[in-house]
């Protein structure tokens, strides 16, 4: 029988605390997942371009800049009080944007979103980390991102219905109210988080300097950077691409987005269930060859509407997988400044993928969707190297 740390679960508990994060994940993950693909719906619903709808998603994923603030603050005093912070902001930025017109008060909302963003991302992720143990974190982390899927499966296609039927602002009225109710559910129904080790106590310039200087560390967080602008391209164009090149609407999309996230459910299933016994470092490689193979391949695929649809799908398992790999990867790396490491990832994540949002959709426009997913298959090029050359395989004792 394992002797673990005060505040770290297992059994039951940790299957009702990964049970209940995982609703709460799912109202995150709709305020994110239900902006990409229905951009054209919103842009007309706002009044602007498309490119300028690439520009708002821009500031957005930018914000998360200041996710390693809240982490510093979170490696001194836990996680759960700052993603009760995160969902309040959240639900303001989600009301703001259903009621704004036009690119400034869009704007406002938007960058509300991205600061809930920058806190409710890489905290949710700290959070599970030191709930699990080390020998079932992998499973923690890969579990709780069913809830992405989830949201294609099932959340998806009622946004496109609300869309189609009541209008483009409802979705985000819907979500807001659902953001206030996930502060009720971590102030009452989860745990406390567990005490913090004195040496987590460090400023943020010194651990981001500590961090930095490990290369592994380092290279975990250039890997983890790249492959998020393979998926921003992948996740910000994909509904653009069927609307433009094969008159779907928004009805149709949401039928598409549950495809795919039937099979993002199954990439995230897989990761859970052979992570932690394959390594976490080798997953990772063994998603991104995958992933480039598909990206290789996508000239096939966009043959026609079936083919295409396909192609999506594979991308979407194989982009799942990675991503729901890399999350543990970076929480072994420097388990005493976990906050801060995963702050760090969504920060570097967040900037490259602010610069792709618009670089992605003016290739979209003016060179066409298979230019743009060569774009992605380059950033997957530079994660694979930064995994070769620098990661290491690390793991906890408990």
């Amino acid at each position: 029988m394992r002797k673990l740390p005060s505040g770290v679960l297992s059994g039951r508990a940790l299957l009702r605390f990964i049970l209940t994060v995982i609703v709460i994940r799912l109202v995150r993950d709709t305020s994110g997942r239900m902006i990409y693909p229905f951009l054209p719906q919103y842009a007309a619903g706002l009044g602007i371009t498309l490119t300028t709808m690439g520009g708002l998603l821009m500031v957005r994923t930018s914000t998360v800049a200041f996710a390693p603030i809240f982490g510093s603050f979170a490696d001194r005093h836990g996680p759960r009080r700052w993603l009760m912070v995160g969902f309040a902001i959240q639900g303001l930025g989600l009301l703001a944007f259903s009621v704004a017109h036009g690119p400034l008060s869009a704007l406002a909302a938007i960058f509300l979103l991205g600061v809930s963003d920058a806190v409710a991302y890489p905290l949710m992720q700290s959070y599970v980390s030191e709930h699990a143990p080390a020998y079932r974190r992998g499973w923690a982390l890969a579990t709780v991102e069913y809830s992405w899927a989830i949201t294609g499966i099932a959340l998806l296609p009622v946004v496109g219905w609300l869309i189609s039927e009541v209008g483009w602002y409802m979705p985000f009225r819907l979500v807001s109210i659902g953001s206030f109710a996930a502060i009720l559910v971590l102030w009452f129904l989860l745990p406390d988080d567990p005490p913090h080790a004195p040496g987590s106590h460090t400023s943020l310039f010194t651990t981001t300097r500590i961090i930095l200087a490990d290369r592994s560390a380092l290279g975990a967080l250039v890997a983890n950077s790249a492959v998020f602008v393979a998926a921003e391209t992948f996740f910000v164009l994909w509904g653009a691409h069927l609307a433009r090149n094969f008159d779907m609407n928004a009805i149709q999309v949401g039928r598409v987005a549950s495809v795919i996230g039937m099979m993002e459910l199954l990439g995230s299933v897989t990761s859970s269930q052979i992570i932690d016994r394959v390594g976490k470092r080798r997953g990772v490689i063994g998603g991104t060859l995958v992933f480039m193979v598909i990206l290789m391949a996508m000239p096939w695929f966009n043959r026609s509407a079936t083919a295409i649809v396909i192609g999506l799908a594979l991308a979407s398992l194989c982009i799942e997988f990675t991503i729901v790999s890399t999350i543990p990867m970076l929480a072994d790396q420097r388990p005493g400044n976990r906050s801060t490491m995963m702050a760090l990832g969504a920060m570097m994540g967040a900037l490259v993928r602010g610069a792709t949002d618009p670089i992605s959709t003016w290739l979209f426009e003016t060179h066409g969707f298979l230019s743009s997913m060569m774009y992605a298959f380059g950033a997957m090029l530079i994660a694979l190297w930064a995994l070769w050359r620098w990661v290491e395989e690390r793991k906890e004792v408990f």
